[in-house]
């Protein structure tokens, strides 16, 4: 069971009405531009989501897990439902990692969410990534971030990086 708390189910049900409506599209560019567009830095929906997310951190069931202390938590928020268009929903709160070199086999969209100047996940600031399906990374944040990670299915390859 995962971890609950006051303003939990108000994030369950903003994130319902965001996954019904990128529930059809295609991991691409143009869901990338869509959500930063109705749902990114300086919208509404993204400063309520901003802020349920901060309130998870502090009621704890949003970046629960330590691992590797207060600098890279990690914790899961809804498993994949029709809710959450067959989608878990996770959490990080980071600063300066470098995390496990991976590959989105079905995609993966990133909210991202400055918690200091110049803070970036994977080269962005503020506001929402789309990885398509079968891209591979190392995800990388810099400067410290609160982070909610969609993954189709649930699903992550962890792999061994390439050879450089």
């Amino acid at each position: 069971m995962l971890p609950s708390g006051p303003h939990k189910a108000e994030l369950i049900e903003l994130l319902r009405g965001l996954c019904d409506d990128i529930r059809v599209m295609p991991l691409d560019a143009a869901l990338e531009a869509h959500l930063n567009s109705k749902y990114g830095d300086g919208t509404e929906a993204y400063g309520r989501l901003v802020k349920l997310l901060k309130l998870g951190v502090e009621e704890g069931w949003v970046a629960y897990v330590e691992i590797e202390g207060g600098d890279y938590r990690r914790g899961r928020i809804a498993e994949p439902s029709q809710e959450t268009s067959n989608m878990s929903v996770e959490s990080g709160l980071l600063r300066d990692v470098k995390g496990q070199y991976h590959c989105h086999t079905t995609g993966e969209i990133n909210m991202i969410i400055p918690l200091e100047e110049g803070a970036q996940f994977c080269g962005h600031g503020a506001g929402w990534r789309v990885f398509p399906p079968l891209s591979e990374h190392f995800p990388t944040v810099t400067g410290r971030a609160l982070m909610m990670y969609f993954l189709p299915g649930g699903d992550i390859e962890y792999r061994t990086p390439p050879a450089r």
